[in-house]
């Protein structure tokens, strides 16, 4: 936050001039609301105009757009001017069409759109898309997390009062918009159009003087499509969820009876922050907390070893439990679940997840086979081969890397595995693990100390390992202390292929190594996770109804298909997905695509 620490600092030793004006609005909420909406979309001087709904969800229920129930909409058409569809006018059929008429015809503005769109296109069965997204150009313009709402800005840029105060009156944190008064909420939907509309005259200024725009529309392409994946879900086995309740529910209350004999306290409850502090004192640790990375730290100091890995391993099953065991089963609609997949969300511009997060499930069978297709499809997934390490190769334009990506008869893990252990390597599975971890550190800074501790192997063996593969790569070598050169010294921004901005604003003693490791994993995981994204709006478009993609994750896209199209799906990913790598990055080195079928998600690897 030291950019908004500057940013406030400014504002006191400068004169601030606003010249807010609050907006000009009407309400329609009887059949007077079709004629407007039509004089509006045959208005030529209004080619775009700003949309938001305000929705009425119980708290209780899952959040789908098939839920919601309308209570109105609003449309910005110029600066300052606003109209308002009330909620009686919303359950009108004849206002619904004039509404999904306009709609059409229409550039549209949103602020969060993949929110809006959907819920319009099931309110009114418009085809209407997103056009401009104020929150996305936020973000392209500053990647921090906690900056990109509405009210946020509005206040921040346009120097607004915070219109959401009125409507916060009625009702309680998390509570329905539903029970706001419809005269407070009309007037609060009118202001939300009217900022985001001045919002967007600031922001196509800004990227255009910074060269975003196509960051930006990229980014509403990628909303346009993520929006079907999310509104359609992936089915659940529920039987098999029952099973997986009934098998995490016996282990934890294993452990817990594991640490009543390991503590020698039969009541020790090792999901209570106080009771494993207090234990970690009496054994002479002294800790300001209980979180996994301090006790991963103690841990990885032979501290109390047998303890911490117990609390671990329980930490690990209770959090697989609750999140995608038992949360997945609180969020079924319609024997589906639904995630939110964030365009927004990390600073490094890798697409995430929430609700749940599907993109964090560990790899294996265990958790991801509840995931299944409908009866008579399969799962088809797609996976980016090594597509990180390869895009480093890339762009450091290292000639050993180039040469053995380019070579298929070449294996990487093989050439480097003999390389550090000799002919054994070739074939052992345990060293060919032990060799991945030197050239996947290298995404991240990964020291020979953490490889020595995970492969419980001397420090020098780890060391000379190292060097090893350094001494193979000398061109990426060189890229990655240039990298770190020009974030310690030069200050400057990184920026990918693809125009996102990685922004350092304060390097000090205590963040100086988490911030050259997040420096380093930021272009391979970035460029990595936007092919992927590219290739997913290309098959999306593409596949028609052949097949829907259900779940992105990093470099890894899945896919729905009817079993009688699964060969001819197959054939289709893999060369959308290869030839995306090869139009909008490279053909450096190859973007090898494998694609696996399965019954469930968990068959594939």
């Amino acid at each position: 936050m030291f950019p908004s620490l500057v940013a406030d600092i400014a504002k006191i030793n400068r004169s601030v001039d606003v010249k807010w004006e609050n907006p000009v609005f009407k309400v329609f909420d009887d059949r007077s609301a079709v004629r407007v909406l039509d004089e509006l979309r045959r208005a030529t001087r209004y080619p775009e105009c700003v949309v938001d709904i305000e929705v009425g969800v119980d708290k209780d229920e899952f959040d789908h757009p098939e839920r919601y129930d309308m209570l109105c909409v609003g449309v910005s058409y110029a600066p300052g001017k606003a109209i308002v569809i009330g909620e009686r006018a919303c359950r009108d059929d004849s206002v619904r069409a004039a509404l999904r008429r306009l709609l059409e015809s229409k550039r549209l503005i949103c602020h969060n759109g993949k929110f809006d769109i959907p819920g319009l296109r099931a309110f009114c069965s418009t085809g209407a898309r997103l056009f401009f997204d104020t929150m996305l150009a936020s973000y392209c313009l500053d990647e921090r997390k906690g900056i990109h709402s509405l009210e946020y800005l509005g206040t921040e840029v346009l120097g607004t009062p915070n219109w959401k105060l009125e409507i916060d009156k009625y009702r309680n944190k998390g509570e329905s918009y539903a029970v706001v008064p419809r005269k407070v909420l009309y007037q609060y939907n009118a202001w939300d159009c009217a900022v985001t509309f001045l919002l967007y005259q600031y922001f196509v200024a800004e990227l255009d003087k910074h060269g975003l725009r196509p960051l930006h529309d990229f980014l509403v392409r990628a909303s346009n499509e993520l929006q079907y994946p999310e509104v359609d879900g992936v089915a659940v086995d529920r039987d098999y969820n029952e099973w997986l309740t009934t098998n995490y529910v016996e282990e934890l209350d294993l452990w817990d009876t594991e640490f009543g004999v390991l503590t020698e306290l039969p009541g020790f409850n090792p999901r209570s922050p106080k009771q494993v502090k207090e234990y970690l004192h009496s054994q002479g640790r002294m800790v300001t907390d209980t979180t996994a990375e301090t006790l991963q730290d103690l841990y990885e100091k032979n501290i109390l070893p047998e303890f911490l890995a117990l609390m671990l391993k329980q930490r690990k099953g209770q959090k697989l439990y609750g999140t995608y065991v038992k949360g997945i089963r609180k969020r079924l609609y319609r024997g589906r679940v639904h995630p939110t997949f964030l365009l927004h969300g990390t600073v490094s511009g890798r697409l995430s997840c929430r609700n749940p997060n599907l993109q964090n499930i560990p790899r294996g069978d265990v958790i991801r086979k509840q995931f299944v297709p409908e009866e008579g499809n399969v799962f088809l997934q797609g996976d980016y081969g090594q597509a990180e390490l390869r895009v480093m190769a890339t762009l450091a334009r290292d000639s050993y890397l180039h040469d053995v990506f380019n070579d298929p008869t070449r294996d990487l893990f093989d050439e480097l595995g003999e390389r550090l252990y000799g002919p054994r390597a070739v074939g052992n599975k345990e060293l060919r693990i032990r060799t991945k971890a030197y050239a996947y550190g290298l995404s991240y800074g990964r020291e020979e100390y953490s490889i020595a501790l995970e492969y419980k192997i001397p420090v020098p063996e780890a060391k000379r390992g190292m060097l090893a593969f350094m001494g193979l790569i000398p061109e990426l070598d060189a890229w990655r202390q240039d990298l770190m050169r020009k974030v310690l010294q030069d200050q400057d921004d990184l920026v990918t292929p693809f125009g996102r901005h990685r922004r350092f604003w304060l390097i000090t003693n205590d963040n100086r190594k988490d911030t050259l490791k997040e420096a380093l994993s930021f272009y391979p995981q970035s460029t990595a996770s936007d092919i992927c994204l590219e290739a997913l709006i290309r098959l999306r478009q593409g596949l028609g109804s052949r097949g829907a993609v259900r779940i992105p994750v990093h470099d890894s896209i899945l896919v729905e298909a009817a079993k009688g199209d699964a060969d001819d799906v197959a054939v289709y990913m893999k060369e959308v997905m290869e030839d995306t790598a090869r139009e909008v990055f490279t053909d450096y080195v190859p973007f090898p695509v494998d694609v696996e079928r399965g019954k469930n998600w968990g068959e594939l690897s």
